[in-house]
């Protein structure tokens, strides 16, 4: 019998966990000798003619690159092994490539709001770098977008997703593609183009929506009220109109960021800015973040995005198991109103990490300072940390892998001096205890308690308290052992 394993693995890399999902392809976080990549997995119900010459386009296209401010390519394999857990091996087709560990710079704007001009050029500037390579290789990328520029564990900025890219052999391309909001004006009106100027366009949309926090307009198109203002030359009814929801500050939009707009953002292709012209423009030169810089302010900024995607993705699953319940008891699901609950600060507050933690197997016994209950046992942590107040209870210690929290009993009561003599002579009497989440047959949990130190009555009374908080999480009585 195959014994299962850990993990599963992707030729010699072990798979940890799933980075992202798409149509056509899974990508996982690998790992071998300490060395950790991303992996894309295409789905073999997507190996067809059509997709594989796709594929075949965007490996040519890597194969010829290697810049620091693009995501390169590792290996390509056509036939990879990729076995599961359970021990069961199929070839795969798969791409390995440089792993960007700071996420996607959309995540960085959608979280705190658009970037100091300092911080704009840093990246900017990191972003042209990148565009005049490809130029220099003959390339276009045709889907540059804030989705599509990651951050390395250095927040330096790389230039992904290379599968609408485009050696120009020819003067002008034809094909139709990118995202609405990116797209230039000609793409949208099917007209032939410049790989390079559609890529300048997008590129000026991106610095947009870094320097302001919002987008210029929905679509470069006339049926758009904010690109017809451009298409008709009208940019000072153009800006004021963004004003308006800025602060009515013109000091907002710099004359030189205008400027560099105009040129960017020129809806006839003609009298669109060259990188060039873009690299030596005043305002791309103006006092630029450093390094240092960057580093101090995006590891705090990071951090709270990684809370804010983790507590998203809780909430989504809350929704997700709430519109499937069926009986009690067949799966672990989301009571009430919890889905709505945001745990965003106390992710980011203490941590928090589910990928690296794991529930110890534990059986349903019937003990009285047991709760079991059919919940998320993520739902239940972030619960038992941010409402313990509610049990008179402050967090003394988290296990680094366990779903398991040691708890103090919070200081609120007053003592006389004759007491507070005695307490300082008797500290273990000071009430601490331990709660761990513990996976039970059935798919139920159970929450176990375990006193470290103190008086057991006192014990008995926080047990009650505790129980009477779930009670209220989960708008319904849970199991009374």
């Amino acid at each position: 019998m195959e014994i299962e394993k850990k993990f599963s693995q992707c030729g010699n890399y072990n798979i940890l966990q799933t980075l992202g999902s798409g149509y056509h392809a899974k990508v996982k976080l690998g790992e071998e000798n300490g060395k950790k990549v991303a992996i894309k997995i295409f789905k073999n119900q997507h190996d067809t003619a059509q997709n594989i010459k796709a594929l075949t386009n965007e490996i040519n296209i890597l194969k010829q690159l290697n810049h620091p401010n693009l995501v390169n390519l590792i290996e390509f394999n056509n036939a990879l092994p990729y076995r599961r857990k359970n021990g069961q091996i199929e070839q795969r087709v798969c791409i390995i490539l440089e792993l960007a560990s700071g996420g996607e710079l959309f995540e960085y704007v959608a979280s705190s709001g658009r970037f100091a001009q300092e911080t704009s050029r840093f990246y900017f500037k990191q972003l042209l770098s990148a565009m005049v390579y490809m130029t220099s290789k003959g390339i276009c990328h045709r889907d540059l977008k804030l989705e599509n520029i990651l951050l390395d564990e250095n927040f330096n900025l790389k230039v992904a997703d290379f599968g609408f890219a485009k050696v120009m052999e020819a003067a002008k391309l034809k094909t139709s593609l990118g995202t609405p909001g990116y797209m230039a004006p000609e793409i949208v009106l099917k007209k032939e183009y410049n790989g390079t100027k559609v890529d300048i366009f997008s590129a000026g949309v991106i610095l947009f929506i870094l320097h302001v926090g919002s987008p210029p307009f929905s679509q470069a198109s006339d049926k758009d009220q904010y690109f017809r203002l451009l298409l008709n030359n009208k940019w000072d009814l153009f800006w004021n109109q963004h004003l308006r929801y800025k602060g009515g500050n013109p000091e907002f939009f710099p004359q030189d960021f205008r400027n560099l707009m105009y040129g960017m953002l020129a809806p006839n292709p003609d009298q669109r800015f060259t990188l060039e012209q873009c690299l030596q423009h005043p305002w791309v030169n103006g006092p630029t973040a450093s390094i240092e810089q960057i580093n101090n302010e995006f590891r705090k900024r990071h951090e709270r995005v990684q809370a804010e995607i983790l507590a998203s993705k809780m909430k989504k699953q809350a929704q997700k198991e709430k519109a499937q319940k069926g009986p009690i008891g067949n799966f672990r699901s989301i009571i009430g109103e919890s889905e709505q609950e945001n745990f965003t600060e106390i992710i980011e507050k203490f941590h928090l990490n589910f990928e690296n933690r794991f529930l110890t197997k534990g059986k349903d016994t019937g003990l009285p300072n047991d709760i079991t209950l059919y919940q998320d046992p993520k739902f239940v942590f972030c619960y038992l940390l941010k409402y313990c107040k509610n049990f008179t209870s402050k967090v003394n210690n988290i296990h680094e892998t366990k779903y398991k929290i040691n708890f103090e009993i919070a200081d609120q009561k007053e003592e006389n001096a004759d007491q507070q003599e005695e307490n300082a002579d008797q500290q273990e009497e000071n009430l601490q205890y331990s709660i761990e989440i513990l996976d039970c047959d059935d798919e139920m949990i159970k929450l176990n308690l375990t006193k470290i130190s103190g008086d057991y009555l006192k014990f008995k009374v926080i047990n009650g308290q505790i129980r009477k908080a779930i009670n209220e999480f989960l708008k319904e009585e849970v199991k009374q052992n």
